[in-house]
């Protein structure tokens, strides 16, 4: 999609994650935005889940976020200032783009003689950079062709450090002034660095692409600019290259378009050593035609290949942003957000606990959570707990429910050490379940405290304890790409 149209999605996400409660932005608003969304582009809360609406869910998503971003963005200006900063300027670009092309002129006029020495760095240092480059571009090529890679590349994970920078300091003093607005701009930072970095990694392409194309083109405005008011020589000199050698490096370079330019290079040794310079300042021929070859060499190896490279970042950048495909996080927000819950209705939220048999309160202390997560018509309905040991009887259960959930929590407790053979494999299963069935319900991970807090009860090192345990499970949440929430203990 769009970056403009992301950033605004992913700013109302972070927002509507970091504010549980509904005091930066109402809970009312939220549902009656996904409510005229819904009505705007004429979609169905049953077809929010189906694939086939995917294109149309994206769009009420994004009309769903417009409605909500612009009174947030007339109360908290902060948040114009944050989308401001995490784009790519198009000013940034075209300026890169004529410091290029002045440099590539001053280059022509490094040596202020009256002499084009075509063995000289401007031509063949560029020349050799440009060749080092290609085969850069193509070992990466290759190497995502045998990987399988997909469009993330070490130019994205540049776009990520670049965004960083930028917004470090801004997420800094938001988080000093107002603590769940500083939460939404991290988090919003977070997103747009994972969901916008290959976008603006193959916009610095298109850019640096173009800009090596400018130096060429200002090197080669300079060497013609250079002849048109005086008379220049070109020819050769050199400490450690001989005529032999230097003949077989003109051959190279030069005779493949010298000969579709139909220009006559020296043909014999003693030719090409009539063309070396003397101390004497003897030696050299006109140098038209080494102008000519030189320009004509740049544009082959160089401005052409590079302004296709730049073509092909350009490809990409369009086929990302005409993408109606969500990513699996994006997907689970807009089935959240549009569905029953996102508009207020009441909705039936399936608890499935894991490795223990949550105690009799435990639905009123989850209804907060479940609230904040699926909106405020969220209820729980509490499933047998699948045993220690039973893993594979999940897939049962998931399966029993299918699409009539929606929304789906596997409850388990903070006092266990979760382990990859079984815990992991319980969040793999739900994972894998919300991906294989079209509307299945997405899966969250809610821990529950309450028994780990009784264990140690009033001891004064429970809040690190706490502390410790969660960090804990949030890693390995995060390993197996779930979303988590903590319980806290309540009454017993």
């Amino acid at each position: 999609m769009r970056p403009d149209t992301l950033r605004e999605i992913l700013l109302v996400k972070a927002v509507e994650e970091a504010d549980r409660s509904g005091q930066v932005l109402a809970w009312g608003e939220r549902e009656r935005a996904a409510r005229d969304a819904l009505r705007a582009k004429g979609l169905t809360t049953d077809e929010v889940a189906q694939d086939s609406a995917g294109p149309r869910v994206l769009q009420a998503l994004s009309d769903r976020a417009g409605r909500l971003s612009g009174p947030l963005l007339q109360r908290y200006p902060v948040l114009s200032d944050l989308l401001a900063r995490s784009g790519w300027p198009t000013w940034v670009g075209l300026a890169l783009l004529v410091v290029a092309f002045v440099s590539g002129f001053g280059l022509s006029a490094m040596n202020e003689s009256r002499r084009i020495n075509i063995l000289a760095l401007p031509f063949l240092g560029l020349l050799a950079w440009n060749l080092a480059v290609y085969a850069w571009v193509a070992a990466g090529g290759v190497k995502q062709l045998a990987q399988g890679a997909s469009s993330a590349t070490r130019m994205a994970g540049s776009a990520v450090r670049n965004i960083g920078r930028r917004l470090g300091p801004l997420v800094a003093r938001t988080a000093q002034v107002d603590t769940v607005m500083g939460d939404a701009v991290r988090r919003f930072v977070a997103d747009w660095s994972h969901h916008g970095a290959p976008i603006l990694a193959q916009q610095m392409l298109q850019w640096l692409h173009l800009a090596a194309a400018a130096l060429a083109m200002g090197l080669i405005a300079g060497l013609y600019q250079r002849g048109i008011g005086h008379a220049y020589l070109a020819g050769w000199e050199s400490t450690w290259l001989a005529a032999p050698q230097v003949k077989w490096l003109i051959d190279a370079l030069f005779g493949p378009v010298a000969s579709w330019a139909g220009i006559t290079l020296p043909q014999t040794v003693e030719q090409v050593a009539q063309l070396q310079f003397q101390p004497d300042g003897s030696g050299g021929a006109s140098a038209a035609p080494w102008i000519h070859v030189i320009a004509l060499c740049l544009l082959a190896a160089v401005v052409l290949p590079r302004l296709l490279l730049a073509g092909v970042a350009w490809f990409k950048v369009q086929r990302l942003q005409h993408s109606a495909a969500l990513p699996e996080d994006l997907s689970a927000y807009a089935r959240n957000a549009l569905g029953a819950g996102g508009q207020g209705l009441q909705t039936s939220i399936h608890v499935i606990p894991y490795a223990y048999e949550p105690g009799a309160h435990a639905t009123a202390r989850l209804e907060p959570a479940l609230q904040e997560m699926f909106g405020r018509g969220a209820r729980a309905r509490m499933h047998g707990a699948v045993a220690y040991g039973a893993e594979a009887g999940l897939s049962l259960v998931l399966q029993e429910f299918g699409r009539t959930a929606d929304g789906c929590l596997l409850l388990m407790n903070l006092a266990s050490t979760p382990e990859t053979e079984n815990h992991g494999l319980v969040l793999d299963t739900a994972r894998q379940h919300s991906r294989a069935a079209p509307g299945a319900a997405h899966c969250r991970l809610v821990v529950d405290e309450a028994s780990y807090a009784e264990r140690f009860g009033t001891d004064p090192s429970l809040a690190g304890r706490l502390e410790q345990r969660r960090q804990l499970w949030r890693d390995f949440a995060a390993k197996h790409g779930i979303e988590i929430s903590f319980v806290p203990a309540g009454p017993s």
